[in-house]
């Protein structure tokens, strides 16, 4: 869909399709060109077949389906709106059968004049997305794959050489855990396999990097209405302002120490409730999300079984480190260094995972209520 920028109306700039000569407006665009009015007048509702894919997406929202619509007197032409912004796509000659139905509902529109051979689109100067190729709420596979995913980890963790896999596949987890805590404090970290340098004091361009980051992120969640990512960054932001400005430097030392194992927890977690939901449209998660799902389980699940043994049986605390000496292990630097008991580690961890879980559940309950709505039917559209 190669969107340009076109002068509908002085001062009003709207999205033009130079191929098919389809418009995308947005509410305030509507409402300055056409004038007030009753879209639920102008617009009905196109039935779907339960279970057909909806081909049209919206190319601001990035993910959300379009809902088909006719637009009266235009039975021929195909039209859609947003279930997220309630921007409409209009096809060829549509937009003047809206403008005369809101006419009739409210007040005259300024009418648009069609584009002519002579009078060329104007080229959008920045590049624009483009729609997301993969469905979120739709599709029988979306619904199973977490719940499938999870119990062939169970099972798969239950023998000697599955937990040897977890553990491999949960390392990377484990040192960005080490290094996001040194991150969020404002520290330079590097994660490497089975290790992770990082620096003990807190570095100001460190610090200004992450927030750049965070900052970049907030503005593209913002913008495509993307509220799952947005109230994530959100949280980060606040863990980040908290880690470097209010907490002592000693104290997120120790928390750097503690997240080599809450990495395995937080992100594997993290990624499991994530995949039902969309990440910045530049990031790819449609399709990324089916290929690190399964090492998400893994470690999730290889990590959930440990704590719950290691709270029973002290004895099961994961002493030692994968290189280096044994007192170097993380568990034994937070009891030796920091005044941590076993037990108390082994139910923070295992509370951890437990709110996890927890997480895990909601979002998954979330996305079963998605799917069911899409199947029976969808919600009235507002006029706004």
């Amino acid at each position: 869909m190669p969107l340009s920028e076109y002068e509908a109306s002085p001062g009003v700039s709207v999205e033009l399709c130079a191929q098919c000569r389809g418009l995308l407006l947005d509410r305030h665009e509507i409402r300055e060109l056409a004038g007030g009015g009753s879209l639920a007048k102008a617009t009905e509702v196109v039935p779907v077949s339960l279970g057909d894919e909806m081909g049209m997406r919206c190319p601001k929202c990035v993910d959300p389906v379009m809902q088909p619509l006719r637009v009266r007197g235009a039975d021929e032409v195909g039209s859609w709106q947003c279930r997220s912004c309630g921007g409409l796509w209009l096809g060829d000659g549509a937009f003047f059968h809206l403008a005369r139905a809101l006419r009739t509902s409210r007040q005259a529109p300024r009418i648009l004049a069609p584009p002519t051979a002579s009078r060329s689109p104007r080229v959008s100067k920045g590049a624009r997305l483009t729609h997301s190729r993969s469905q979120y709420d739709q599709g029988m596979e979306n619904l199973i794959a977490v719940p499938v995913v999870m119990l062939l980890s169970l099972l798969f963790c239950l023998t000697g050489f599955g937990r040897l896999l977890a553990f491999l596949v949960g390392m990377p987890f484990h040192e960005v855990g080490h290094a996001t805590a040194s991150w969020l404090s404002s520290r330079i970290a590097i994660p490497l396999p089975f290790f992770t340098f990082w620096f003990d004091d807190q570095s100001v361009l460190m610090g200004l990097i992450v927030a750049g980051v965070l900052g970049w992120l907030l503005f593209h969640t913002y913008r495509e209405k993307n509220w799952f990512m947005f109230a994530s960054a959100s949280v980060v932001t606040l863990a980040w302002a908290v880690a470097t400005f209010v907490i002592p430097p000693m104290q997120t030392l120790m928390w750097q120490i503690l997240s080599g194992a809450l990495g395995e927890l937080v992100f594997g977690a993290f990624i499991l409730v994530a995949f039902h939901f969309a990440l910045p449209d530049r990031l790819r998660w449609d399709f990324w999300r089916w290929i690190i799902l399964i090492p998400a389980g893994l470690c999730f699940t290889q990590a959930v079984m440990l704590w719950r043994t290691v709270s029973s049986d002290v004895s099961q605390m994961p002493w030692g480190s994968a290189i280096g000496s044994e007192s170097d292990g993380d568990m034994n630097r937070l009891v030796q260094q920091h005044g941590w008991s076993a037990n108390e580690l082994a139910d923070f961890y295992l509370n951890v995972a437990y709110l996890g879980l927890t997480a895990l559940v909601i979002a998954y309950s979330y996305a079963a209520y998605r799917f069911i709505q899409r199947k029976t039917g969808q919600p009235p559209f507002s006029d706004g």
